[in-house]
């Protein structure tokens, strides 16, 4: 039974052939190739020719592997062996391995088709990180390049608004102030969408006064509709909770680059602005948040393209302002805030954004109410020194101008970073304002220098002026003797309250 199975599946996978001294075949069991008895084997194909000197060599083996042989329309790959004999008979072993080479030669194939995707998806990994690399870098001396003369007309446009102009000339000064908001906002975007990018962006919880950043949003947009003659309505839920909890930057960012977009995309009608409270569930509140307008709407079929980053649906009412990130950024955000957001629009009858997002209450009390009334800017009882060290001249026209209109200071300003420790060594300084932009030296490296000196600097106050804004930036500050960071662009205000809260 076992040899009719043998008889069947059994392969034999070598051909055995005896010639003589000069090739001619003596003997074979053409078990591979068809060969005749009598014949020149080197007749049969050009390999064999090499037994023509290798056959006059007595008592030898020669092997030779991988040998591909066509053969009368067949073609097998065989490994060769010839043994040379002393009495005119030679044998040749031919061994049939087409198989095996084929399946090597597909395993060789592929695994080399695998090193080589592996090689090109490592080179396509390091261009997408060089190209990552350069568009960081480049964002980066972007936003330093706009942060300073960006800084200094917000300040100076605030510093002109209260001084004696004519009405015409605070209309001027009003279309001023909204193109720097309008240009802080842009850019922004784009360095927000560099955080997303990286994974950089993070939101940061803190408790905040709801209905003051509602009423403060109403305020400026406000006007910005009014100056292209738009109506703006709003309506605020009187059942709204006082006090949450969650990151009001990017509330604030959310709504306002709604209206941004809605104001951009209309030229005649209204704005509505309606704030709403869904409910109250486990001390958090879900607001419903609505943008209404009157402007070009958009076409159903491109309403999920406008969240996409630097997409811009063209309209014959389009202004062609904005650079087609705020959406994108405000559905970043909302999902990071674990809400929705969704669009109803008509063709040139407007569009409707309508967003929930949950918030938790916070347990703040009067009292509370009482600290945070309390954490407004004091009047101290004595001058003191502050020193800055900054490059821009127009920062520190800037910062020269806000301290003093306070009273509240002496100030000395240093451009150079190697004065910083002589100017500290020879008068008395209270705080120091340091740029993280001076020219051949580091905010850190500064910092360090100062601390160094003796026991009395280890406590002087210094603020970072910084126009590296993500966290690990300003926890590396931190860590290198730098106490507070003040991020450019910086209104008044800002640059007062960090000062007075260490000077206290």
């Amino acid at each position: 039974m076992l040899e009719a199975y043998k008889k069947k599946y059994y392969t034999n996978n070598f051909q055995y052939i005896l010639v003589d001294n000069s090739g001619c075949i003596l003997e074979t069991d053409n078990s591979i190739l068809s060969i005749h008895e009598n014949n020149q084997l080197q007749n049969f194909h050009p390999f064999f020719d090499i037994l023509n000197s290798l056959l006059q060599i007595e008592n030898e083996c020669f092997e030779f592997s991988c040998i591909n042989l066509d053969f009368k329309d067949k073609v097998v790959i065989v490994d060769v062996t010839i043994r040379s004999q002393n009495n005119n008979e030679n044998l040749i072993i031919i061994e049939d391995l087409t198989k095996h080479y084929n399946n090597y030669q597909l395993t060789a194939q592929t695994r080399n088709e695998s090193i080589i995707n592996s090689q090109i998806l490592e080179l396509k990994n390091e261009y997408l990180l060089e190209k990552e690399t350069f568009k960081n870098n480049f964002i980066a001396n972007f936003s330093h390049q706009l942060r300073n003369p960006i800084t200094a007309s917000i300040i100076f446009s605030d510093l002109l608004i209260n001084s004696e102009l004519s009405s015409e000339q605070k209309n001027y000064l009003d279309i001023i102030q909204s193109s720097n908001r309008d240009l802080k906002n842009r850019i922004e975007d784009i360095l927000d969408i560099s955080k997303i990018e990286s994974g950089k962006l993070t939101l940061i919880e803190t408790v905040f006064d709801l209905k003051k950043l509602l009423h403060d949003i109403v305020i400026g947009y406000n006007l910005l509709a009014v100056k292209k003659g738009l109506k703006f309505n709003f309506d605020i839920d009187k059942n709204l909770p006082e006090f949450i909890k969650g990151d009001q930057y990017r509330l604030k960012q959310i709504i306002g680059n709604l209206l941004n977009n809605a104001i951009s995309f209309t030229t005649k009608g209204s704005i509505n602005l309606n704030i709403s409270l869904n409910y109250i569930r486990a001390k958090k509140a879900n607001l419903r948040i609505e943008v209404t307008d009157t402007g070009c709407g958009i076409e159903t079929k491109n309403i999920e393209s406008i969240f996409k980053r630097f997409t811009k649906i063209e309209s014959e009412t389009q202004n062609n302002k904005g650079t087609g990130l705020g959406l994108a950024v405000v559905k970043y955000l909302i999902s990071e805030m674990e809400g929705n957001i969704k669009v109803e629009s008509e063709l040139k009858k407007g569009s409707q954004f309508i967003c929930n997002l949950s918030f938790k209450i916070s347990d703040y009390n009067q009292s509370l109410k009482t600290e945070l009334l309390n954490k407004q800017l004091p009047h101290l009882d004595k001058k003191h020194h502050i020193l800055l060290v900054e490059d821009s001249e127009l920062i520190q026209l800037t910062i020269l101008k806000i301290l003093a209109t306070t009273g509240d200071f002496y100030i000395n300003i240093i451009s150079k970073g190697q004065e910083l420790v002589p100017n500290i060594i020879n008068q008395s300084v209270d705080l120091i304002l340091l740029s993280n932009t001076i020219q051949d030296f580091s905010a850190m490296d500064l910092a360090a220098s100062v601390r160094n000196l003796s026991k009395d600097y280890k406590k002087t106050p210094i603020i970072a002026l910084s126009t590296q804004a993500y966290k690990k930036d300003i926890k590396r500050f931190k860590q290198n003797g730098i106490n507070d960071v003040l991020v450019k662009p910086f209104d008044k205000k800002n640059l007062l309250s960090k000062i007075y809260k260490h000077l206290k």
